[in-house]
């Protein structure tokens, strides 16, 4: 082995060690009574806002606000009646595309194809995104001058990857959150992103604890029925930093998320934890502590190098669950996606 490389392995061992340990900075994540900057104050849709409260968390996360575009939440141009999930099930899709790199449309036509059922009724479908990508006029030009905004990632991009326009291309209910600029010189964003073919309502930006990045990630309340009954699901995307104190972001997130327990509504997490120690890091036990992690998905590799970082969550009980896995194919992005079946038994 060479000094460099010895020297890479110590450097990644080291990190790896410290993720794992339990310690973290205790942040609660409060409710902002206003939107985090101006930019953000643009959205057509009114957004909930949550994030840290010092002074000095809110000056670094509000100016990278003014470097991006406003949420958005958009409704489909169709809507049809009230899904009953018990008889047409309901998929839930976490996955990382990698700025847009990740063919959504046609993982949404896999997916579709391996879970519509012996007589043809396709299931409903909730795909948690991270690192969605939007470009254009809703991008500012000009960023704040203590802003240096991450570098620009510019995958090869299928033909449709901005993720407003596959929102509209396909037709579903979109909520994003974008978290920082891709690149100073290029007017695109990137962030989490809640895509459904269900209802979405009560969104909600949640600013985690500072590290290196400004992350948000997203909540939404999904409605649909179950027979003749209501049923809500609140759905959750989230991209933690790849820093080792990510830990701290995992337990605000865990907070907020515990603290909705009162109202009965289960809730489903599904995330890029950049866990380069895998599940037994502490980022992913502070949040199995209020929502379990679904161990049917397994631990096989999410990214490259045999890394698993990608996760689902949820206070769902283990009855409704029709199987998880991971696709092999990676559709354009250098994740794979994690696929979970609920509630309709007759799902292939």
């Amino acid at each position: 082995m060479t000094p460099n490389r010895a020297a890479v392995c110590c450097c990644t061992a080291a990190l790896v060690a410290t993720a794992c340990v339990a310690s973290h900075r205790a942040v609660a994540l409060q409710k902002l009574t206003t939107a985090p900057c101006d930019t953000a104050r643009r959205a057509a849709v009114a957004v909930d806002w949550f994030g840290p409260d010092s002074p000095d968390e809110r000056l670094r996360l509000s100016a990278w606000c003014e470097s991006v575009g406003p949420a958005i939440v958009r409704a489909p141009a169709r809507t049809g009646p009230v899904t009953d999930i018990s008889r047409n099930g309901l998929v839930v899709v976490t996955w990382n595309v990698h700025e847009g790199g990740g063919d959504i449309p046609s993982l949404v036509t896999d997916v579709r194809r391996r879970s519509t059922d012996r007589g043809g009724v396709a299931p409903a479908l909730v795909l948690l995104v991270q690192e969605a990508f939007r470009g254009g006029e809703a991008v500012p030009v000009q960023i704040p001058a203590d802003v240096r905004p991450p570098r620009s990632i510019h995958p090869r991009r299928p033909a449709l990857s901005d993720i407003v326009a596959i929102a509209e291309q396909e037709d579903m209910w979109l909520a994003y959150v974008p978290s920082m600029r891709n690149g100073r010189d290029t007017r695109e964003d990137r962030g989490c992103a809640i895509l459904s073919t269900l209802p979405l309502s009560d969104v909600a930006g949640i600013e985690l604890p500072w590290l290196s990045q400004r992350r948000v990630a997203v909540i939404a309340t999904i409605t649909a029925r179950q027979g003749d009954a209501p049923w809500r699901l609140r759905a959750v995307s989230v991209h933690l930093d790849n820093r080792p104190g990510r830990s701290t972001q995992a337990a605000a997130l865990a907070r907020l998320a515990g603290a909705h327990d009162a109202d009965d509504i289960p809730i489903i997490i599904g995330g890029d934890l950049n866990t380069w120690a895998g599940p037994r890091e502490d980022a992913v036990r502070q949040i199995d502590a209020v929502a379990a992690r679904v161990r049917e998905c397994g631990d096989a590799p999410t990214f490259r190098f045999g890394r698993h970082l990608d996760y689902l969550f949820t206070t769902l009980p283990p009855d409704v669950r029709r199987g998880c896995q991971i696709l092999p194919e990676a559709f354009g992005s250098d994740h794979h996606p994690t696929v979970l079946r609920l509630f309709a038994r007759n799902l292939l």
